[in-house]
Parts: structure tokens; C-alpha cells; sequence
């Protein structure tokens, strides 16, 4: 978005700028390493408000651990980073602590279960694997793991 006066050369506005720190942001989480960094650095600073889990200070570890698998590799840094400063509770450390890994490829957890099923069509076999794997602990979406087996099998 541009502003001017009468006059004036027009000037880029902070909304921009914001958009441009969004995506430069994404194109970081594409380096191995990034998203759980960010990750634990947000959770160390973040509140109850900040967390992927929402009431999250009114549930029990089991209910907490229950719902961990869904998460991005972010959110379970910051979980983590969160939990630690916290409550310390074991069984959500030890859970989290399992979860968190290295995405298929950088950026993963970015990409919608469509554009990863689009990647997976390339048909490469070590790839299939890795989803395969990485979906089965995190996300578990149908789609992707239909893609992953029908991409294994066609190797």
C-alpha cells in the first residue's frame, strides 16, 4: 500500500513492510533447523494466549499430551520452551521431547495437505518414506499417507 500527499513522492506504509517480514519469515522456516529455534524462542517469552493449545493452563498432561501430535514443529518448541518455564511436568517434556524432529524437507509443516501431496506425486521413494513416517507421529492425515503408500507402491 502506497500514501502520498499533494507533492510528495508516495511512501510505503507499515503494512508492507509487515507482509514482507511474513514471507521472509516462511522462507527462513525453510532452512533445517529454524522452526523449532523459533520456536523456543517464542515459547521462553510466550503466555497462555501465544500457545496452539487454547485453555491450556486448565488442562491435565493427558489432555495436553493428547492433543501434541497435531502440531507443527514450532508450536511444539514453543510448548516445550513454555512447559519448561512453567509447570516442568514430565509426561508433556517427554512427549514433546518425541515429537520433535526433523520435518520430511524444510518447510513442511508450512504446506498444506494438498501441496504435499503435490511433492509427493514427483515420486521420489525416499520421500514417500519420510512422510509416511513423520505423518504417522504428527498429523496423521489421511490424504497425505493415501499419497505417501500410493507413491511407495508405483516405485
Amino acid at each position: 500500500m502506497l500514501c502520498a500527499t499533494p507533492g510528495t513522492r508516495p511512501k510505503k506504509t507499515a503494512g508492507s513492510g509487515a507482509a514482507r517480514a511474513k514471507r521472509g519469515a516462511r522462507q527462513a522456516r525453510k532452512v533445517p533447523g529454524v522452526a523449532q529455534a523459533e520456536g523456543q524462542v517464542k515459547g521462553a517469552v510466550a503466555s497462555e494466549e501465544d500457545l496452539a493449545i487454547t485453555r491450556y493452563e486448565k488442562l491435565t498432561a493427558d489432555e495436553i499430551v493428547s492433543r501434541l501430535g497435531d502440531l507443527s514443529q514450532i508450536e511444539l518448541a514453543r510448548i516445550d520452551s513454555y512447559e519448561r518455564k512453567h509447570q516442568n511436568r514430565t509426561t508433556i517434556l517427554t512427549k514433546t521431547t518425541s515429537l520433535r524432529g526433523n520435518e520430511p524437507w524444510p518447510g513442511y509443516d508450512e504446506l498444506s495437505a494438498a501441496e504435499i501431496e503435490s511433492v509427493l506425486g514427483e515420486g521420489d521413494d525416499e520421500r514417500a518414506k519420510e512422510v509416511r513416517s513423520y505423518e504417522r507421529s504428527h498429523k496423521n492425515r489421511a490424504g497425505v499417507l493415501k499419497a505417501a503408500e500410493r507413491d511407495l507402491v508405483s516405485a
